[in-house]
């Protein structure tokens, strides 16, 4: 997949803002691959310009379209798995989202974090199920999978 996209990828890294008209439309596409294609890119360019791409990620995070929205989660993955605390603006705008597609990918960068960050998890669902939000309870109850059986009980007890 990195090669169906290094060219955007080599541009991103130069300057983003050169490689986000193509990676936007990537991520609006009918077809999934290339919607992929967007995430795997905003990832690889994550690794040299983070806090450019969350930046950008908290606009895209508000569009109407649910794929531009998913690929806002999608490409923070590896910043999430190092340094979670950087991607709460972004999951925080996605946290009630009406698309399922896009709670998904909530839900699988919440278990991503919580295999380094168990207690990061942890305190935000916590603090996300006093919303008593069904949309954010089912981000919760599929994104705590990870989390020990403990921690798994007491969050979805929160949920009642």
């Amino acid at each position: 997949m990195i090669d169906d996209v290094r060219d955007i990828i080599e541009r991103g890294i130069l300057s983003l803002h050169d490689a986000l008209p193509e990676i936007r439309e990537l991520a609006s596409s009918d077809d999934w691959r290339k919607r992929e294609d967007a995430a795997t890119a905003l990832v690889e360019i994550t690794k040299k310009r983070k806090d450019e791409v969350v930046s950008e990620m908290i606009i895209w995070a508000e569009e109407k379209d649910p794929n531009i929205r998913r690929v806002s989660s999608e490409g923070l993955r590896g910043v999430a798995r190092r340094n979670p605390e950087k991607i709460l603006p972004v999951i925080e705008k996605l946290k009630t989202d009406n698309s399922l597609y896009v709670r998904k990918s909530v839900a699988a960068l919440l278990r991503a974090i919580s295999k380094k960050n168990p207690e990061f998890v942890a305190d935000l669902c916590r603090k996300w199920a006093k919303l008593k939000n069904k949309n954010t309870n089912w981000i919760i109850t599929q994104g705590i999978k990870k989390l020990s059986k403990e921690q798994q009980e007491e969050l979805k007890s929160l949920l009642d």
